[in-house]
């Protein structure tokens, strides 16, 4: 098992032997994050609204295990399979489900009055989002890592093994697979698939995206995010790791030491394609998107032009979140517990709440006027912006 160091995370890598996969553990001997310098133009401070905990957390592995909000109900879970509903408003306990004997590797998923959510054995499991009642679990054919997701009428997952699977969303019997040639080394994880109308979009380790249709999984198209270059396996990983994000017509993908590109969403011709390494997924706002590279440098980058607005470098290897848009700011967390708040206009630094000693991992969610944050310690906080009252 090889182990992958790159500026400001240890990332994990699978060295694929034929039908089978070593996984290696988590590493944390990293580069020194920069100092904290203080804000010159605070503009905005956040405040607790709630606080609870969510089950064991994920501490010092590199699962990152995302909340979701449905209407008024918030959901989470821990590492072990403790599932938990909460009030949006007040963070008051709807409900919990223990499941037994598993280990969520992607966080949940909440639509069309389920909670979904899939486990490092294989298994995605779908629950009754009023009461925490198991409906139905099948098995996929490799750990997952990152959240299923659905439309109601299907339910979409994609495994480390670059798999995609279809299921029925009401009985989750299995519909269709499709696969990626997958390299000889990839990183750790797997890209969350993204549906829209009648299609089901994925990024793959080969750093190629691809489109199916939903109904049978016929291929509709594929283009290359990334193109691997370089002597070794490890200089030519693109591995596509984190969910694509659909503006209009336009879905975005990034990808590891490769790119990150607009392409249509219905031919996948590539409209621009920007130099940025990037794995942990996207954000956008003010005409923007915004992602977070491996040295941990965020990034504006115009929708339509793919030009760089802005580039805020004062976080470099802090092991930053994936970004969140909040209001007219940009959020991300970093690995000693702080929340960062830049304008989207030019990157500069609006704010910073200290949530505790716990790294944030998981991109912080956005709901209105509420900002969701799940620790690695397991803790779920909801904050919101203080009133200048």
């Amino acid at each position: 098992m090889e182990k992958l160091f790159r500026g400001s995370v240890a990332l994990l890598v699978v060295l694929s032997l034929s039908a089978c996969s070593i996984f290696s553990s988590d590493e944390e001997e990293i580069r020194a994050p920069k100092p904290l310098q203080s804000i010159s133009d605070e503009r905005v401070e956040l405040t607790e609204v709630w606080s609870r905990g969510a089950g064991k957390g994920v501490g010092n592995r590199f699962e990152n295990l995302k909340p979701a909000v449905d209407d008024d109900k918030v959901f989470a879970a821990g590492s072990k399979g403790s599932v938990y509903a909460f009030e949006r408003d007040t963070g008051k306990q709807l409900w919990k489900t223990e499941l037994d004997d598993i280990h969520v590797g992607g966080g949940v998923s909440a639509y069309y009055g389920k909670v979904l959510l899939g486990t490092l054995d294989g298994e995605v499991i779908a629950l009754d989002q009023e009461n925490g009642a198991e409906l139905w679990r099948s098995r996929v054919s490799s750990e997952i890592l990152s959240a299923p997701v659905t439309d109601g009428i299907y339910v979409a997952v994609q495994s480390i093994d670059d798999r995609l699977t279809v299921l029925d969303a009401d009985t989750g019997k299995y519909l269709w697979r499709q696969e990626a040639l997958q390299p000889a080394l990839t990183l750790r994880g797997s890209s969350e698939p993204v549906m829209f109308r009648e299609a089901v979009f994925a990024g793959f380790a080969s750093g190629e995206a691809k489109a199916f249709r939903l109904e049978n999984g016929a291929p509709l198209w594929s283009s290359r995010v990334s193109v691997p270059r370089g002597s070794t396996e490890l200089e030519r990983m693109v591995d596509i790791k984190g969910a694509p994000l659909i503006l209009d017509n336009v879905i975005f993908f990034d990808s590891y030491q490769g790119n990150v590109a607009a392409m249509d969403l219905y031919s996948g011709r590539v409209r621009w394609s920007k130099e940025l390494s990037s794995y942990k997924g996207m954000a956008d706002g003010y005409g923007a998107v915004y992602l977070t590279s491996e040295e941990s440098y965020l990034s504006s980058i115009d929708q339509k032009s793919g030009a760089v607005n802005w580039r805020q470098e004062d976080f470099e290897y802090r092991r930053l979140s994936a970004p969140a848009a909040f209001g007219s700011y940009v959020v991300v967390g970093d690995s000693e517990g702080y929340l960062h708040l830049m304008s989207q206009l030019d990157g500069s630094q609006a704010g910073r709440f200290k949530t505790g000693s716990s790294a944030i991992k998981a991109q912080p969610l956005v709901d209105n006027d509420l900002m969701f944050v799940l620790t690695a310690e397991g803790e779920l906080m909801a904050l919101k912006e203080k009133s200048s009252d």
